[in-house]
């Protein structure tokens, strides 16, 4: 079988490997559909995603869709030629915040295509793969999976919504245009949002944007749009999906008094935010990291036709040629997300 497997910044490579048995509990698959997300671009440019290091070769991919091959021992309720959604997150269930039903800040979760742990959790970009059967959604027969692999984002944006309470009829700002960003848009709407803006610093991202129904864009270069966006807080809730520091700075100040600014994006180490306004204001600033039960939530919406992402799917691109789909997913000027397949 092949796999996709990364040894170091800019090192990708197209290898063959064993075909792997499943297990007592666990399923072995044929890989649909994969999505290439920020981080799997962060690991191919610096080898990294913040503190989670590439110190051996890893199998890239989280974000996927499958068919059963076959089902190890114990497994019922799969069966030869089923779809499969697949959530890469394998939390404990024991610990104590996994107790508390809080499985995504589990304090040791394996997540596929993650360098995190020692030794790596492989993630989904193999031609045929194991996983454990608690991490498959079976699907109806008619089930677009090239659609179903945006699951994963869409549970991201679907949690990150969740942490910024009742949206019904308010105004909403998300800052950064990326995949994340505009799903979170599209999740708010969801979720009763009567306004949604959204800010970023490539106007192609923002052109994007509106044709999704994002109702106002702001581009980080016009001063005097965004003087407009910042200097009289009209925002109930904001989104920052960024991971700038200059754009939390605004999130802050576009905030109404007893808002919530909810943190999507990684922010570098030590940026200067002025947090001033949160006192001032009795602004929420909330942290929010994967999903917990959103995955499903996220497959539900999907597979119902309740939202239809497939207009962010920009390129579908075989991995047979991993520098040429990243070099596609890096071309920000004329891509959202680019599909794989093998």
């Amino acid at each position: 079988m092949k796999v996709c497997v990364i040894h170091g910044a800019e090192d990708v490579r197209i290898e063959d490997a064993p075909r792997p048995t499943p297990e007592a509990g666990q399923i072995l698959l044929s890989f649909a559909f994969g999505g290439i997300c920020g981080s799997d671009i962060h690991y191919f440019q610096h080898g990294r995603v913040g503190d989670s290091v590439l110190r051996a070769p890893l199998v890239m991919g989280h974000e996927f869709s499958a068919v059963v091959l076959e089902s190890g021992p114990v497994v019922e309720g799969f069966t030869h030629g089923d779809k499969v959604a697949v959530t890469p997150a394998l939390p404990c269930l024991k610990c104590e915040y996994c107790q508390r039903g809080l499985t995504n800040l589990c304090t040791d979760m394996s997540f596929m295509g993650s360098a995190a742990r020692v030794p790596h959790c492989n993630g989904g970009f193999a031609s045929e793969l194991v996983v454990e059967a608690r991490q498959c959604i079976k699907l109806p027969d008619d089930a677009d999976l090239r659609h179903v692999a945006m699951a994963e984002p869409y549970a991201v944006a679907l949690h990150a919504v969740s942490m910024a309470g009742d949206l019904h009829g308010a105004t909403v700002l998300i800052t950064g245009a990326g995949v994340i960003g505009q799903m979170c848009a599209i999740a708010a709407r969801a979720a009763g949002a009567a306004r949604i803006l959204m800010s970023d610093i490539a106007p192609a991202a923002l052109e994007r944007a509106k044709a999704l129904g994002v109702d106002e864009v702001f581009d980080v270069a016009d001063g005097t749009a965004m003087a407009d966006l910042s200097s009289v807080p009209q925002c109930d809730a904001v989104f920052e999906a960024s991971g700038a520091a200059p754009a939390l700075n605004v999130a802050i100040a576009a905030t109404k008094p007893r808002g919530t600014v909810v943190q999507v994006g990684f922010l570098p180490p030590q940026a200067p935010v002025d947090l001033a306004k949160l006192l001032t204001r009795e602004i929420t600033l909330v942290g929010t990291y994967r999903f917990i039960d959103d995955f499903a939530e996220a497959v539900r919406q999907i597979v119902s036709g309740e939202v239809d992402l497939r207009p962010m799917i920009s390129a579908d691109m075989s991995l047979d040629d991993p520098d040429a789909v990243f070099a596609r997913a890096l071309d920000k000027t004329d891509t959202l997300k680019v599909m794989v397949h093998f």
